[in-house]
Parts: structure tokens; sequence; C-alpha cells
């Protein structure tokens, strides 16, 4: 709710609402102590809710206000009323950059005071190892007189100075706040939409957009949606080689040098684009920026003129040889190393092509909403292509979007008469989510026949092994996957389940010797399963914690969340149930954000087994009974909740759970049994356990709550391999219970 003019924040009388945005309210403010006017701004709740949160950001309010840069917005104090934290800054006249550019396109003798000014700015702020991450022109202002300040500048992120060896930018902290953590879309460099780790070059790589921007009106990756502008950031060069509005080429060299997609060929910090801004605006100031003529005679005029008409036609002619070239190799084109696919196999033109390749890329650095719509707009782009409709179909399905995902899926099976290459059609097949699991692993055999380089083909052959629970058969695939060959976010897949497998040496010997060892959040969270499998929950959980940090840090939202959720498994693991409990609440609230609902629910699932661990009966309840809101009745985390509520008599009026792909094979007469189990009928409940049993249920991933139920009907405990990676994550539940005493009688009410 805003703050009403005459409310009181500590020494602060609230005068009006002057801006309201992602990342808070702003307000204008009389200091009572000083007189002076100043801008409060009232940060999100979000930033209340963890204490580290908010001790972070103070320890970066305080390094930007150590800078006192007449170019940096200037932080006079930081508070916390109520639980609402709140920054304290100088009051500013004027307008944004954002407003001026949208009056016209600069002027040189306007624009480059501007540039130099915000280089000034970044130069002071990079030599104190702090980088923005979202300079844009809404983050730029222009005072009513002439100043220029850069706002919100470092409550993103801080990092050891440029001179410090490149590994201390893996221990940096990240301040998880609206419009920052992903930047902003146009003006993001191409590592933070590969969730690379940032450095102060992602900065100059902003810099160069609103450079380009300030002399041209719009942005130099402009395109009509957000995923043909990510494509461009990646793919394309800023300036048009038609180019017509020429700009000094001294100008034009600078901004192409801050726009380079390889951070080491920038400028690497605001000093080094300030140094080279300054030689611009001397050359500009003498008359001799871009004006440099060469004197030619005429006779050597024409002949150069004939010459060059001569060079021409030979160019053309080696183009036309050349494009024939490329054409031949573009098929040979490796779109995904993972599938080995080639641009030869994908049914469209170059557009579904590149747009596909730019998907899975995204999708390989662990954005997998963005990827989604890459693979949309490749389908949009051909409606006859069925390779982008199929990893559509997949991503959205194990994204958590089940209807969705099939809608696409059946869009993948109109496509398919339109496929031509054959290897197109097995892989547009194996990808739609619906085929049952000894389909896949048909289809999987039969392709790696084929390409027998395709790593993700073995990695879902492992998993196909992994749904049937053939332990053995799994590591076994596991084990031929080079660990040279998969990205590095299913490298950690790799090395961590060959860990849960029993493959625990060998798979610490690979960590040590592979390039996870460069990104700390795959690191700590490969390490954290690896210390899960030695049975070292603390250590695990501790982990966990870490990878989170550095994941939020290299914007890998899944890692981070799925970090969170293990963290909190770890904790229960270890019987550490307030701290499991809160970690797991924040893991909720984080995936709603993201969008997770598979982790959201997993998050509320365990959350409401530490209330209960806790005796905070209607904590457990309020948890168990969003998660089964959340949940899909066709899904496994449906009958699982299902069954663990049925298990303590928490009421639910929900459907019952449906069958599906990953819940059949006695999971529903299971279900059947445990509710027979909470009327009090032992012998119905034991003759439908038998029943499931008969059905194949200790085959599938609800083994453990068919043992629970045994243990619980009077049966001996039995000991499970109790490790995080597998399907049906909150199984957990029952393995815990296995070791604790059985519930002999239902409970009909808490």
């Amino acid at each position: 709710m805003p703050l009403s003019t005459g409310a009181r924040l500590g020494p602060y009388d609230i005068l009006e609402l002057i801006g309201r945005g992602g990342m808070g309210e702003v307000y204008r403010a009389t200091d009572t102590r000083l007189g002076r006017q100043v801008a409060i701004k009232v940060l999100p709740a979000e930033l209340a809710g963890r204490a580290e949160s908010l001790a972070r950001f103070r320890r970066e309010a305080r390094a930007i206000a150590a800078l006192s840069h007449p170019n940096i917005l200037a932080i006079f104090d930081i508070g916390d009323q109520a639980g609402a934290p709140f920054v304290v800054t100088e009051l500013l006249e004027g307008e944004t950059l954002r407003s001026r550019v949208q009056r016209g396109v600069m002027a040189l003798d306007e624009m480059l005071p501007v540039a130099t000014a915000i280089a000034e700015g970044l130069a002071a702020a990079h030599a104190k190892g702090i980088i923005h991450r979202d300079l844009k022109p809404e983050n730029v202002f222009l005072t009513s007189s002439g100043g220029v300040k850069i706002l919100d500048f470092g409550l993103a992120s801080t990092h050891a100075p440029r001179r410090a060896p490149a590994e201390t930018f893996a221990n940096t902290e990240a301040l998880t706040v609206p419009g920052i953590v992903l930047g902003t879309i146009g003006y993001s460099s191409p590592e933070q939409l590969r969730g690379k780790p940032l450095t102060a070059a992602t900065d100059i790589f902003s810099f160069g957009c609103v450079a380009f921007e300030m002399l041209r009106g719009q942005m130099p990756f402009h395109h009509d949606s957000n995923m043909e502008v990510i494509a461009a950031v990646l793919l394309d060069p800023p300036f048009p080689r038609d180019d017509a509005q020429q700009l000094p080429i001294e100008l034009r060299r600078l901004i192409e040098r801050c726009l380079a997609k390889d951070p080491a060929s920038r400028f690497q910090d605001g000093g080094e684009v300030l140094a080279a801004l300054r030689d611009v605006s001397a050359a500009h100031a003498t008359g001799r920026l871009g004006t440099e003529r060469i004197h030619v005679p005429p006779r050597l005029a024409m002949l150069r003129s004939r010459t060059t008409m001569l060079v021409a036609a030979l160019v053309v002619i080696a183009l036309l040889a050349i494009g024939l070239t490329v054409h031949l190799m573009d098929e040979r084109t490796v779109i995904d190393a993972g599938y080995d696919l080639r641009a030869s196999d994908v049914t469209g033109g170059p557009e579904v092509r590149r747009l596909l390749t730019v998907a899975l890329r995204v999708d390989a650095a662990g954005n997998r909403s963005e990827a989604i719509e890459l693979c949309r707009e490749a389908a949009r782009v051909d409606p006859h292509a069925p390779l982008p409709a199929a990893f559509a179909s997949s991503f959205i399905y194990y994204n958590g979007d089940v209807q969705e995902g099939l809608r696409w899926s059946a869009e993948t099976k109109k496509r398919l008469g339109n496929a031509s290459p054959t290897y197109e059609t097995l892989l547009a097949r194996f990808l739609m989510p619906e085929d049952d699991g000894a389909t896949l692993m048909a289809l999987a055999s039969s392709m790696i026949e084929l390409r027998p380089k395709a790593w993700r083909l073995r990695l879902s052959i492992a998993h196909r092994n992994l749904d049937r629970r053939e332990m053995a058969a799994m590591l076994a695939q596991l084990k031929r996957i080079d660990p040279s060959a998969p990205d590095d976010r299913r490298l950690v897949l790799v090395l961590a389940d060959r860990a849960s497998l029993g493959d625990i040496d060998g798979a610490e010997r690979d960590l040590a010797r592979s390039r996870l060892m460069t990104r700390p959040a795959l690191l700590a969270f490969t390490r954290g399963r690896i210390a899960w499998s030695r049975g070292r929950a603390a250590e695990a959980a501790k982990l966990f914690d870490a990878a989170a940090e550095s994941a939020t840090t290299e914007n890998l939202g899944s890692v981070a969340i799925d970090s969170r959720v293990l963290a909190g498994m770890a904790r229960i693991g270890a019987a550490e149930f307030d701290d499991a409990q809160s970690t797991l609440d924040v893991a909720a609230m984080k995936a709603q954000q993201w969008r997770l609902p598979n982790s959201e629910i997993e998050a509320y699932g365990y959350g409401a087994y530490a209330a209960y661990r806790l005796g905070d009966l209607e904590g457990m309840r309020r948890r168990l009974q969003t998660g089964l809101t959340l949940a899909s009745p066709d899904s496994s985390n449906f009958a699982e909740l299902r069954l663990f509520a049925l298990r303590l008599g928490v009421p639910v009026k929900l459907p019952r759970p449906v069958a599906d792909s990953e819940s059949k094979d006695g999971v529903m007469t299971l279900v059947a049994a445990r509710e027979a189990w909470s009327r009090g009928d032992a012998a119905s409940a034991a003759a439908l356990l038998g029943q499931a049993r008969a059905e194949g249920v200790d085959a599938t991933w609800f083994a453990e709550d068919a043992a629970l139920l045994a243990y619980d009907l009077g049966g001996a405990p039995r000991a499970f391999r109790p490790d995080p990676p597998y399907p049906n994550r909150l199984r957990f539940i029952a393995v815990w219970e296995l070791g604790r005493p059985r519930r002999t009688l239902p409970a009909h009410a808490l």
C-alpha cells in the first residue's frame, strides 16, 4: 500500500509519491534533521523476507555511497521500518535520458558530453568493483543544471576490480530484485542472455546500446518481438552493411567495440571507454573527427575506377562460388551438438534454422522460458516445419504446462507429413512427450545408431532406464558420455547422477578436471549432490545454499530454484526442520516468480512435511493444500501429495489422481489402498496393496510409498537409498517416515 502524505519513515516526512516501478515506490520527502528534500525508494517486500538479502543490500548501498561521484546518484541513508527496507537518495530535477531520446536523436555536441559523463560514472564504480547490470536510458538522468546521473547503480552486483584474478568474479553476490537479475532485453549483453558470469564488460555492452540509441533514436538490435531482439543480440552486427546514416568512423568503431559479442573484445571497464571517448571528443572539438580525405589525381582516379570495376567483377564471381560452397557446408552445419542436429535435418528456411539454433543455445544456458518463445517464433515463421513445434512441445510439457505441451505435440503430428529428413522425423517423434517409455527408448536407440556423437540421446536413454528403475543400465549409459561433450548444465546431471548411482569417486574425479570448476553455481550444485550421495546432508545443504546464491548472480533461475528445494530437502535429512521450512518457503516463492510449477509444488510438499515434523499442523495443512491445488490431478506430484494427505488424515476436497505416463502400473490401486487404510479398513488396504504390487507398483517411483503402507500395516521397514535427483522426488517423505515409528491408526482429524 502506498504511503500517504504526512507519513513518517524514521526522520523523513513523506510529501508525495513521485514514481513507481519494479524496484519499488519513490517518494519526495523532507529530511527533518537537515531540512532538505530527498527521494526515498521503498523497496519490494521480498527484500525484507530474508535477513541475508537485506544485509547484502545494505553492504552494496554503502559501497555506492562511498563512491561520492558526481555522475552517480548519491545515497544518503538506508533504513528499515515495519519490515519495509528503504533507501534515501538525493532528489533530482530534470528528465531521464529516455525522455530526451524520445524527442529525437542527439547531435554530437549534445551526445558526446552525456556519453562521457556516463563513462565517468562507470569508471568510478568499476574501479570499486561494482557493476550495474541494467544500464539503459531509463537509468540515466539529465538534471536541470546540466548534470548526468546514473540511477539504481550497484543494487545489482559487486565484483572484484579488474586487476584481480578472473576467478574472483565467481564469488560475487547479487541482490535479487525485479528488473535487475535479467537486465532489460535490448540492453543485456550476450553473456547475460546466456546466463554466463558477468564482469564490468557487460556494462560496456549496455553503454554501447545507450550510445547507439542517443545517435539513432532506437536500440541497435531493434525488432518487433523480444525473441527477435535476443537472437539479434546474440548473432547480428549492430550496424547493417548498407547503413545509410554514416557516423564518424572513430565513433562508429568505438560503439562497435562496445557491442562486441565476446566480452574480451570490448573495452574492459568504464575507464577504458572513457579514455577512448575523450579522444573522440577532442577530435570533434578540433574538427578532425572523420574528416580526413585523400586527394587522388584525375587520371589515377580513372585508372582506379577501371581497376575497381575489374576487381568487383572478380569478387562477384568468387562470391558466387563461395556462396555455393557455403550453402553446401551450411547444410552440414551442426545446429545442436547434443543431438548432432544438422541444418540439413531441419525442414524450413534459414530463419527457422537460426531461431532454432538460438533456442537450443538459450536452453542449454538454462533459460527454458526464452527457449520456448524462440521455438514458438520459429514455428510461426514456417507453419509446416515440425521440429520447432516438437521442441516447443517437449520444453513446455516438462516445464510444467502439461496441456499446452500436448497441444504443441498435436501440432507436431500435423506437421510430420512435411518432414523429409529421416532424422528430423525420428527426433520430432522422440520429443513428443506423450509417447510411452518403450517407444522413446526404441526411437533413441535408432537415432544413436545414425548419430553416435549425440550425447543427449545417450543421456535420454539413461533417463529411460531411470524411469524403469534400471539403475545399473542407467549408470552404464552415463559412463559412456564423454564429460567434455555436454553443455555445462547437463554435465552437472551426468556427474551428479553418477554419484547418486554409486560412482561417487569417479564423478568427483571428473568434476575436478571439468570446465564446471569455472562455473560457481553449477560447481556448488554438483558438489552438493555429491555430498548428499556421501550421506553428508548438512554439508550438502550449505553447498546448495551457495549454488542458489551464485545461480542468482549468474541468472540461472532454474538452477537457483532447484538448489533451494534441495537445500530444504537436505535440511530435513539433517533434522534441521526450522531452517528447512524457511528455505522451502523461499523456494516456493521464487519458483512462482520464475514460473516453475513443479518446483513450487515440491517446495510446498516438503514445507508441509517440515511443518508436520515441527508439530505445526495448521502450517502443514495450508502448505499441503496449496501444493495439491497447484498440481494437476494427472501428475505424479498430485498422487504423492494425496498419499501424504491420506496418511495424516488431512481433509482435502479435490479430485482423485488420474493415471498418466508417470503414475500408472499400480499407482492408482496404491492410492485406493491408502484410502482404505485412512478409513480404518486394514483388511481392504492390505488386499489392495497386494494388488498394486501385482500390477507393478514396486517397479515405479511409488515403491517407497508402497513400502510405507506395508510398514503402517505392521510389516518390517524397508531401507531405500535417499538420493535426490530422480522422478517423484516427493517420495522422500515416505523414505524419511520409514525410519520413524509407524502410524498404526488412521488420523481422521488433526
